[in-house]
């Protein structure tokens, strides 16, 4: 009997409300489980083959309390527990994304320099938005000041071969199609998209250092998700740092690079720390040393030093806010980390600290190992098993995400959402829209899916 069946059947017995009960074989509290791992143990996740059989923690589930709205959930889910994908099983999507999907970059093989024309053209792939346009303060911004801002793009300092420097993201920094901080928007009174914030990018991320704005101020970076224009102050150099490669492993870019990594990954939707902003999903390494006191962890947090080389700080983050590895990826762990962004406000490309519909996604799945595209366009031609909807009824459509065992994600053109299933005759899904917060809804929208992707085994 499938998951939605099972959801149909729950919602009977609990009538017009859900009731408050443990799952079917999970445990009494309300916390997300992670697979057992010690600081002291190098391999992030479990990793047994066999997985027919729920998963329970054997150390006290101390993550974070279940989000009201996903305890419902939970509870209508008999089998809440399972493990649904292995580590090696996540880690063999993964590859087939990579493969499916051009615009994710393996970072540890990327070139180390490009021709003066190879990196033109690459700079102009962007030439930013269009005008007209306006800026935070509703003022409107002339053709003058945007070929200015081009001119900052630094492009005559470009040698016949340019060598490439090694980088590290000290801080969540937003990824922009011009060196420029400025905003532009379509008009002066509605300010949520800004069409020069093309991305943002986690903390720890390995990058390269491909060029420098005319006035220092910005860095031209590939990142695994995208290229753009970053804040300088947001890089550290880290050319020569053995770091570096632990960074770009930690990207899970080439099958099973992280499994001997010690490391912690964010499970908050945002945690701040000494100042550094944390998306859900980043990975930090471990320090060496572990507190003694129990419910934190020892990270090591980057930064730079006044030549701007790459440091780490040893700080303490709270295990009620992170994962030792990745967490199981189970029904309960899912819903939870979905529901944990409920009230998030929208974010263009993450702008303001916020998420759009793709980053959200992208962010809750980054918490089980999944490595998804940035933009829904890419994610739904490439991640999990993909059924390409466009062309069947409403019934056709009902019919695939009926016989799903495994979250599924579903795309109408230019959005995707979370689907959580069936509660009272009444199919639910939670995602981000424009202009909002992050929340769940009713959904009577399918004939207008275009992809069904199931997050499960490939088939």
């Amino acid at each position: 009997m499938n998951r939605f069946v099972k959801l149909l059947l729950a919602s009977a017995l609990l009538a017009c409300t859900v009731t408050a009960s443990a799952c079917s074989g999970g445990a009494e509290r309300g916390e997300s489980q992670k697979t057992p791992c010690s600081p002291e143990t190098a391999a992030p996740v479990k990793t047994d083959a066999a997985n027919a059989t729920p998963a329970e923690s054997t150390e006290p589930p101390a993550v974070s309390e279940v989000p009201s709205g996903a305890e419902k959930w939970i509870n209508a889910c008999g089998d809440a527990q399972r493990i649904l994908m292995t580590y090696e099983q996540i880690q063999a999507m993964n590859a087939s994304i990579r493969a499916k999907c051009t615009a994710l970059t393996d970072i540890a093989s990327y070139p180390e320099s490009m021709s003066k024309s190879e990196l033109t053209a690459l700079i102009e792939s962007s030439s930013g938005p269009s005008l007209p346009k306006y800026d935070e303060d509703g003022i409107e911004i002339t053709a003058e000041e945007l070929a200015e801002i081009r001119e900052n793009r630094n492009l005559d300092a470009l040698e016949e071969t340019n060598s490439f420097r090694r980088g590290v993201t000290i801080q969540r920094t937003d990824i922009r199609a011009l060196p420029t901080a400025r905003a532009f928007y379509d008009r002066a009174s509605v300010q949520d998209h800004d069409r020069m914030q093309e991305s943002e990018l986690a903390a720890g991320s390995a990058v390269w250092i491909l060029h420098t704005s005319r006035d220092g101020a910005f860095c031209f970076i590939q990142s695994y998700y995208y290229v753009g224009w970053v804040d300088a102050d947001d890089i550290a150099d880290a050319e020569g740092s053995s770091d570096w490669d632990a960074y770009a492993r930690l990207l899970n870019m080439t099958e099973n690079a992280s499994r001997d990594l010690r490391f912690a990954v964010i499970t908050d939707p945002l945690l701040e720390i000494k100042g550094t902003k944390l998306d859900m999903g980043t990975a930090l390494l471990l320090s060496e040393t572990q507190s003694a006191e129990s419910g934190t962890y020892r990270v090591l947090l980057p930064g730079k030093d006044a030549d701007g080389r790459l440091t780490h700080t040893e700080t303490e983050i709270s295990a009620a806010a992170a994962s030792l590895g990745y967490l199981d990826y189970t029904f309960r762990n899912f819903y939870i980390q979905a529901f944990k962004y409920v009230g998030t406000p929208y974010g263009w490309g993450g702008m303001k600290d916020g998420v759009d519909c793709s980053s959200y996604v992208l962010s809750v799945f980054k918490t089980f190992g999944f490595v998804f595209p940035r933009n829904t366009s890419q994610q739904n031609g490439s991640v999990g098993n993909i059924t390409n909807t466009e062309a069947m009824s409403e019934a056709e459509k009902l019919s695939v995400l009926a016989e799903a065992d495994t979250p599924a994600l579903i795309y109408q053109s230019g959005h995707v959402m979370i689907y959580l299933g069936v509660l009272n005759d009444v199919h639910y899904i939670i995602h981000a829209p424009g202009g909002g917060n992050v929340r769940e809804d009713a959904y009577d929208g399918f004939s207008s899916l275009i992809r069904i992707c199931g997050v499960g085994p490939l088939k």
